[in-house]
């Protein structure tokens, strides 16, 4: 049978064989929009929910829920967060398996009042319909961003539309298309930025299109899905998946049977930007090119052995040429696979495929305080472990804590460490290279940094925030990857190739569920040789930067 016939077949028999015990929605809701997963955050912090988020983005589905809990416990919110509350829940409400598409009267707001779902109030939509066998909503979005430094003004803006639904309780789908324009290049493979990568169409115009389908019941969901995928807790960049590539391809599975487990894993399509020469024809004067075909197979297992701890592992591979259903079974240590599918002896890492492993630990055992680490392991050899001159430890890990003041202080304090050691998410093979479009799929800085992050977020009345972000990052050179020099012996920025200082200040305010205004000064400067190499050019126009952004359809 032909692999894309089997492909497809095997996915559909999963569906419907699960189809017959579907309960729900599911939608993947766009971490960008960080409000709302702010708001989780700082309820889990206070213990009001018990919250994972090693694995983003979250659906739609279990945002609503997240919401019913904290509903469920009016007397452990302040003012201001009982507002967030009720705002959020407008939004998600639809997703609730009681609503009936009535726009009803909210009651007044009082402290340590619960919102019964029929008393709620929806937001308002471009569209919306909803009864016992089809619900759908769809919903414009626009925006830009101007910004000035030193004189020259740049902006970006995007046009686009959102859906999403569910048919009968067997399946649910969502689209989100934006169309952007930038006066400048901002997002570019070797930037070292977090903007989300993008294929450029003409110079400065690209799109964007996420999307998906899903059967799902009580335990979990299984869909095929083009989005982004974040893996590892991170509030300045994950260093397992960083969700910068464009988004792609993937069949996407998650079960949570028990309260205290739940387990994830994709098999994605990546683009590979390798040029397949003997598949490459002419058709008239045009040469049509042809690249090489990229996988990826990934799975993160969660446990929560008491509340408010949550250990997540896993791993992945990053293979090429040849789809091979073996990595389509999700439970696999997929390193040891690749051992028994190509043979050891001379040159068998030149067969062998791209594999990894990672670890991520976060911790609120403690009201009000969370702590987190993460590492991902490219490569290590035990042998030489702590032989730094022999030594094979290409890792990058990253700690952190966030602090969650009590009562009506409205702040959270944040800090976080990420060290990358050389040939970290490098490989040999161009093929099988940690990327996607070209763009890494690890942390934003890659290997050989380092990166200190000091962050403030203060609420002080509801949907009004206040940012304020302080960075420190080192970068040492990158070394050539081959056979002959894997490696062995590098030390962490031996020799400092750049130093970065940035600061941020925003403030915005969420007039409306469709509607956001920020403004925003950064202050950026870079020295050493490679100083602003690696980020769009007006940023070498001067240290400082006002931005003003304005959101309709968020």
């Amino acid at each position: 049978m032909h692999s894309s016939v089997f492909q497809k077949s095997l996915f559909f028999f999963f569906v419907f064989s699960l189809a017959a015990q579907v309960k729900g929605q599911v939608a993947f809701y766009d971490d960008s929009n960080t409000e709302v997963y702010d708001f989780l955050e700082e309820m889990a912090s206070l213990k009001v929910i018990q919250l994972n988020n090693a694995v983003l983005p979250l659906t739609r589905k279990s945002i609503y829920e997240l919401l019913e809990q904290v509903n469920n416990q009016p007397d452990k919110l302040n003012l201001r967060q009982q507002k967030d509350l009720k705002f959020y829940q407008q939004e998600f409400v639809k997703d609730g398996n009681q609503y009936q598409g009535l726009d009803y009267i909210g009651k007044g707001l009082k402290k340590g009042s619960v919102f019964p779902l029929k008393e709620r109030v929806k937001r308002h939509d471009l569209f919306h319909y909803k009864d016992s066998l089809f619900s759908i909503t769809v919903n414009s979005r626009f925006g830009g961003e101007g910004s000035w430094t030193s004189g020259e003004l740049y902006y970006n803006r995007y046009v686009g539309a959102t859906i999403f639904g569910n048919v009968s309780k067997y399946f649910s789908f969502y689209a989100d298309i934006r169309d952007y324009s930038e006066s400048v290049q901002l997002r570019r493979e070797r930037f070292l930025n977090q903007n989300i990568g993008a294929n450029y169409k003409a110079g400065t115009d690209y799109s964007e299109m996420r999307g998906g389908m899903f059967a799902s019941v009580k335990w979990g969901y299984i869909g095929l899905v083009k989005d982004h995928l974040k893996w590892g807790t991170a509030y300045n960049g994950q260093n397992i998946y960083s969700g910068r590539t464009p988004s792609f391809p993937m069949i996407k599975l998650h079960l949570e049977p028990v309260k205290w487990f739940s387990f994830d894993y994709i098999h994605g399509w990546l683009v590979s930007d390798v040029l397949d020469s003997a598949a490459t024809y002419q058709t008239g004067s045009t040469q049509r090119e042809i690249m090489r075909s990229k996988f990826i197979a990934a799975n993160m297992f969660t446990v929560r052995p008491v509340k408010g701890l949550h250990f997540s592992f896993g791993n992945s591979v990053v293979y090429s040429d040849r789809f091979n259903p073996v990595y389509l079974i999700p439970f696999l240590f997929y390193k040891s696979v690749d051992h028994t599918l190509n043979s050891t002896g001379p040159g068998s890492n030149s067969r062998g495929q791209n594999s990894q492993m990672f670890v991520n630990v976060v911790s609120r055992n403690i009201r009000y305080l969370q702590l987190y680490a993460s590492a991902f392991v490219d490569e290590v050899r035990l042998s030489t472990m702590f032989n730094s001159s022999k030594a094979r430890n290409h890792v990058s890990w990253k700690v952190g804590a966030r602090f969650t003041a009590p009562k009506s202080i409205n702040a959270s304090f944040i800090f976080e460490y990420t060290r990358t050691n050389p040939y970290t998410y490098q490989h040999f093979v161009s093929t099988t290279t940690f990327e996607s479009n070209s763009f890494g799929l690890g942390h934003y800085l890659r290997n050989n940094a380092e990166e200190f992050y000091f962050a403030i977020h203060y609420k002080p009345i509801s949907r009004l925030f206040v940012k304020t972000e302080f960075m420190l990052a080192r970068k040492g050179e990158t070394y050539a990857y081959t056979i002959g020099s894997d490696g062995e012996g590098a030390k962490h920025i031996a020799n400092e190739k750049l130093r970065r200082y940035q600061g941020n200040l925003s403030v915005g305010y969420q007039f409306a569920h469709d509607l956001k205004v920020q403004m925003s000064y950064q202050y950026f400067k870079e020295t050493g040789e490679y100083a602003y190499r690696f980020v769009p050019r007006v940023y070498s126009s001067g240290p400082h930067t006002l931005s003003l952004k304005i959101m309709v359809g968020i």
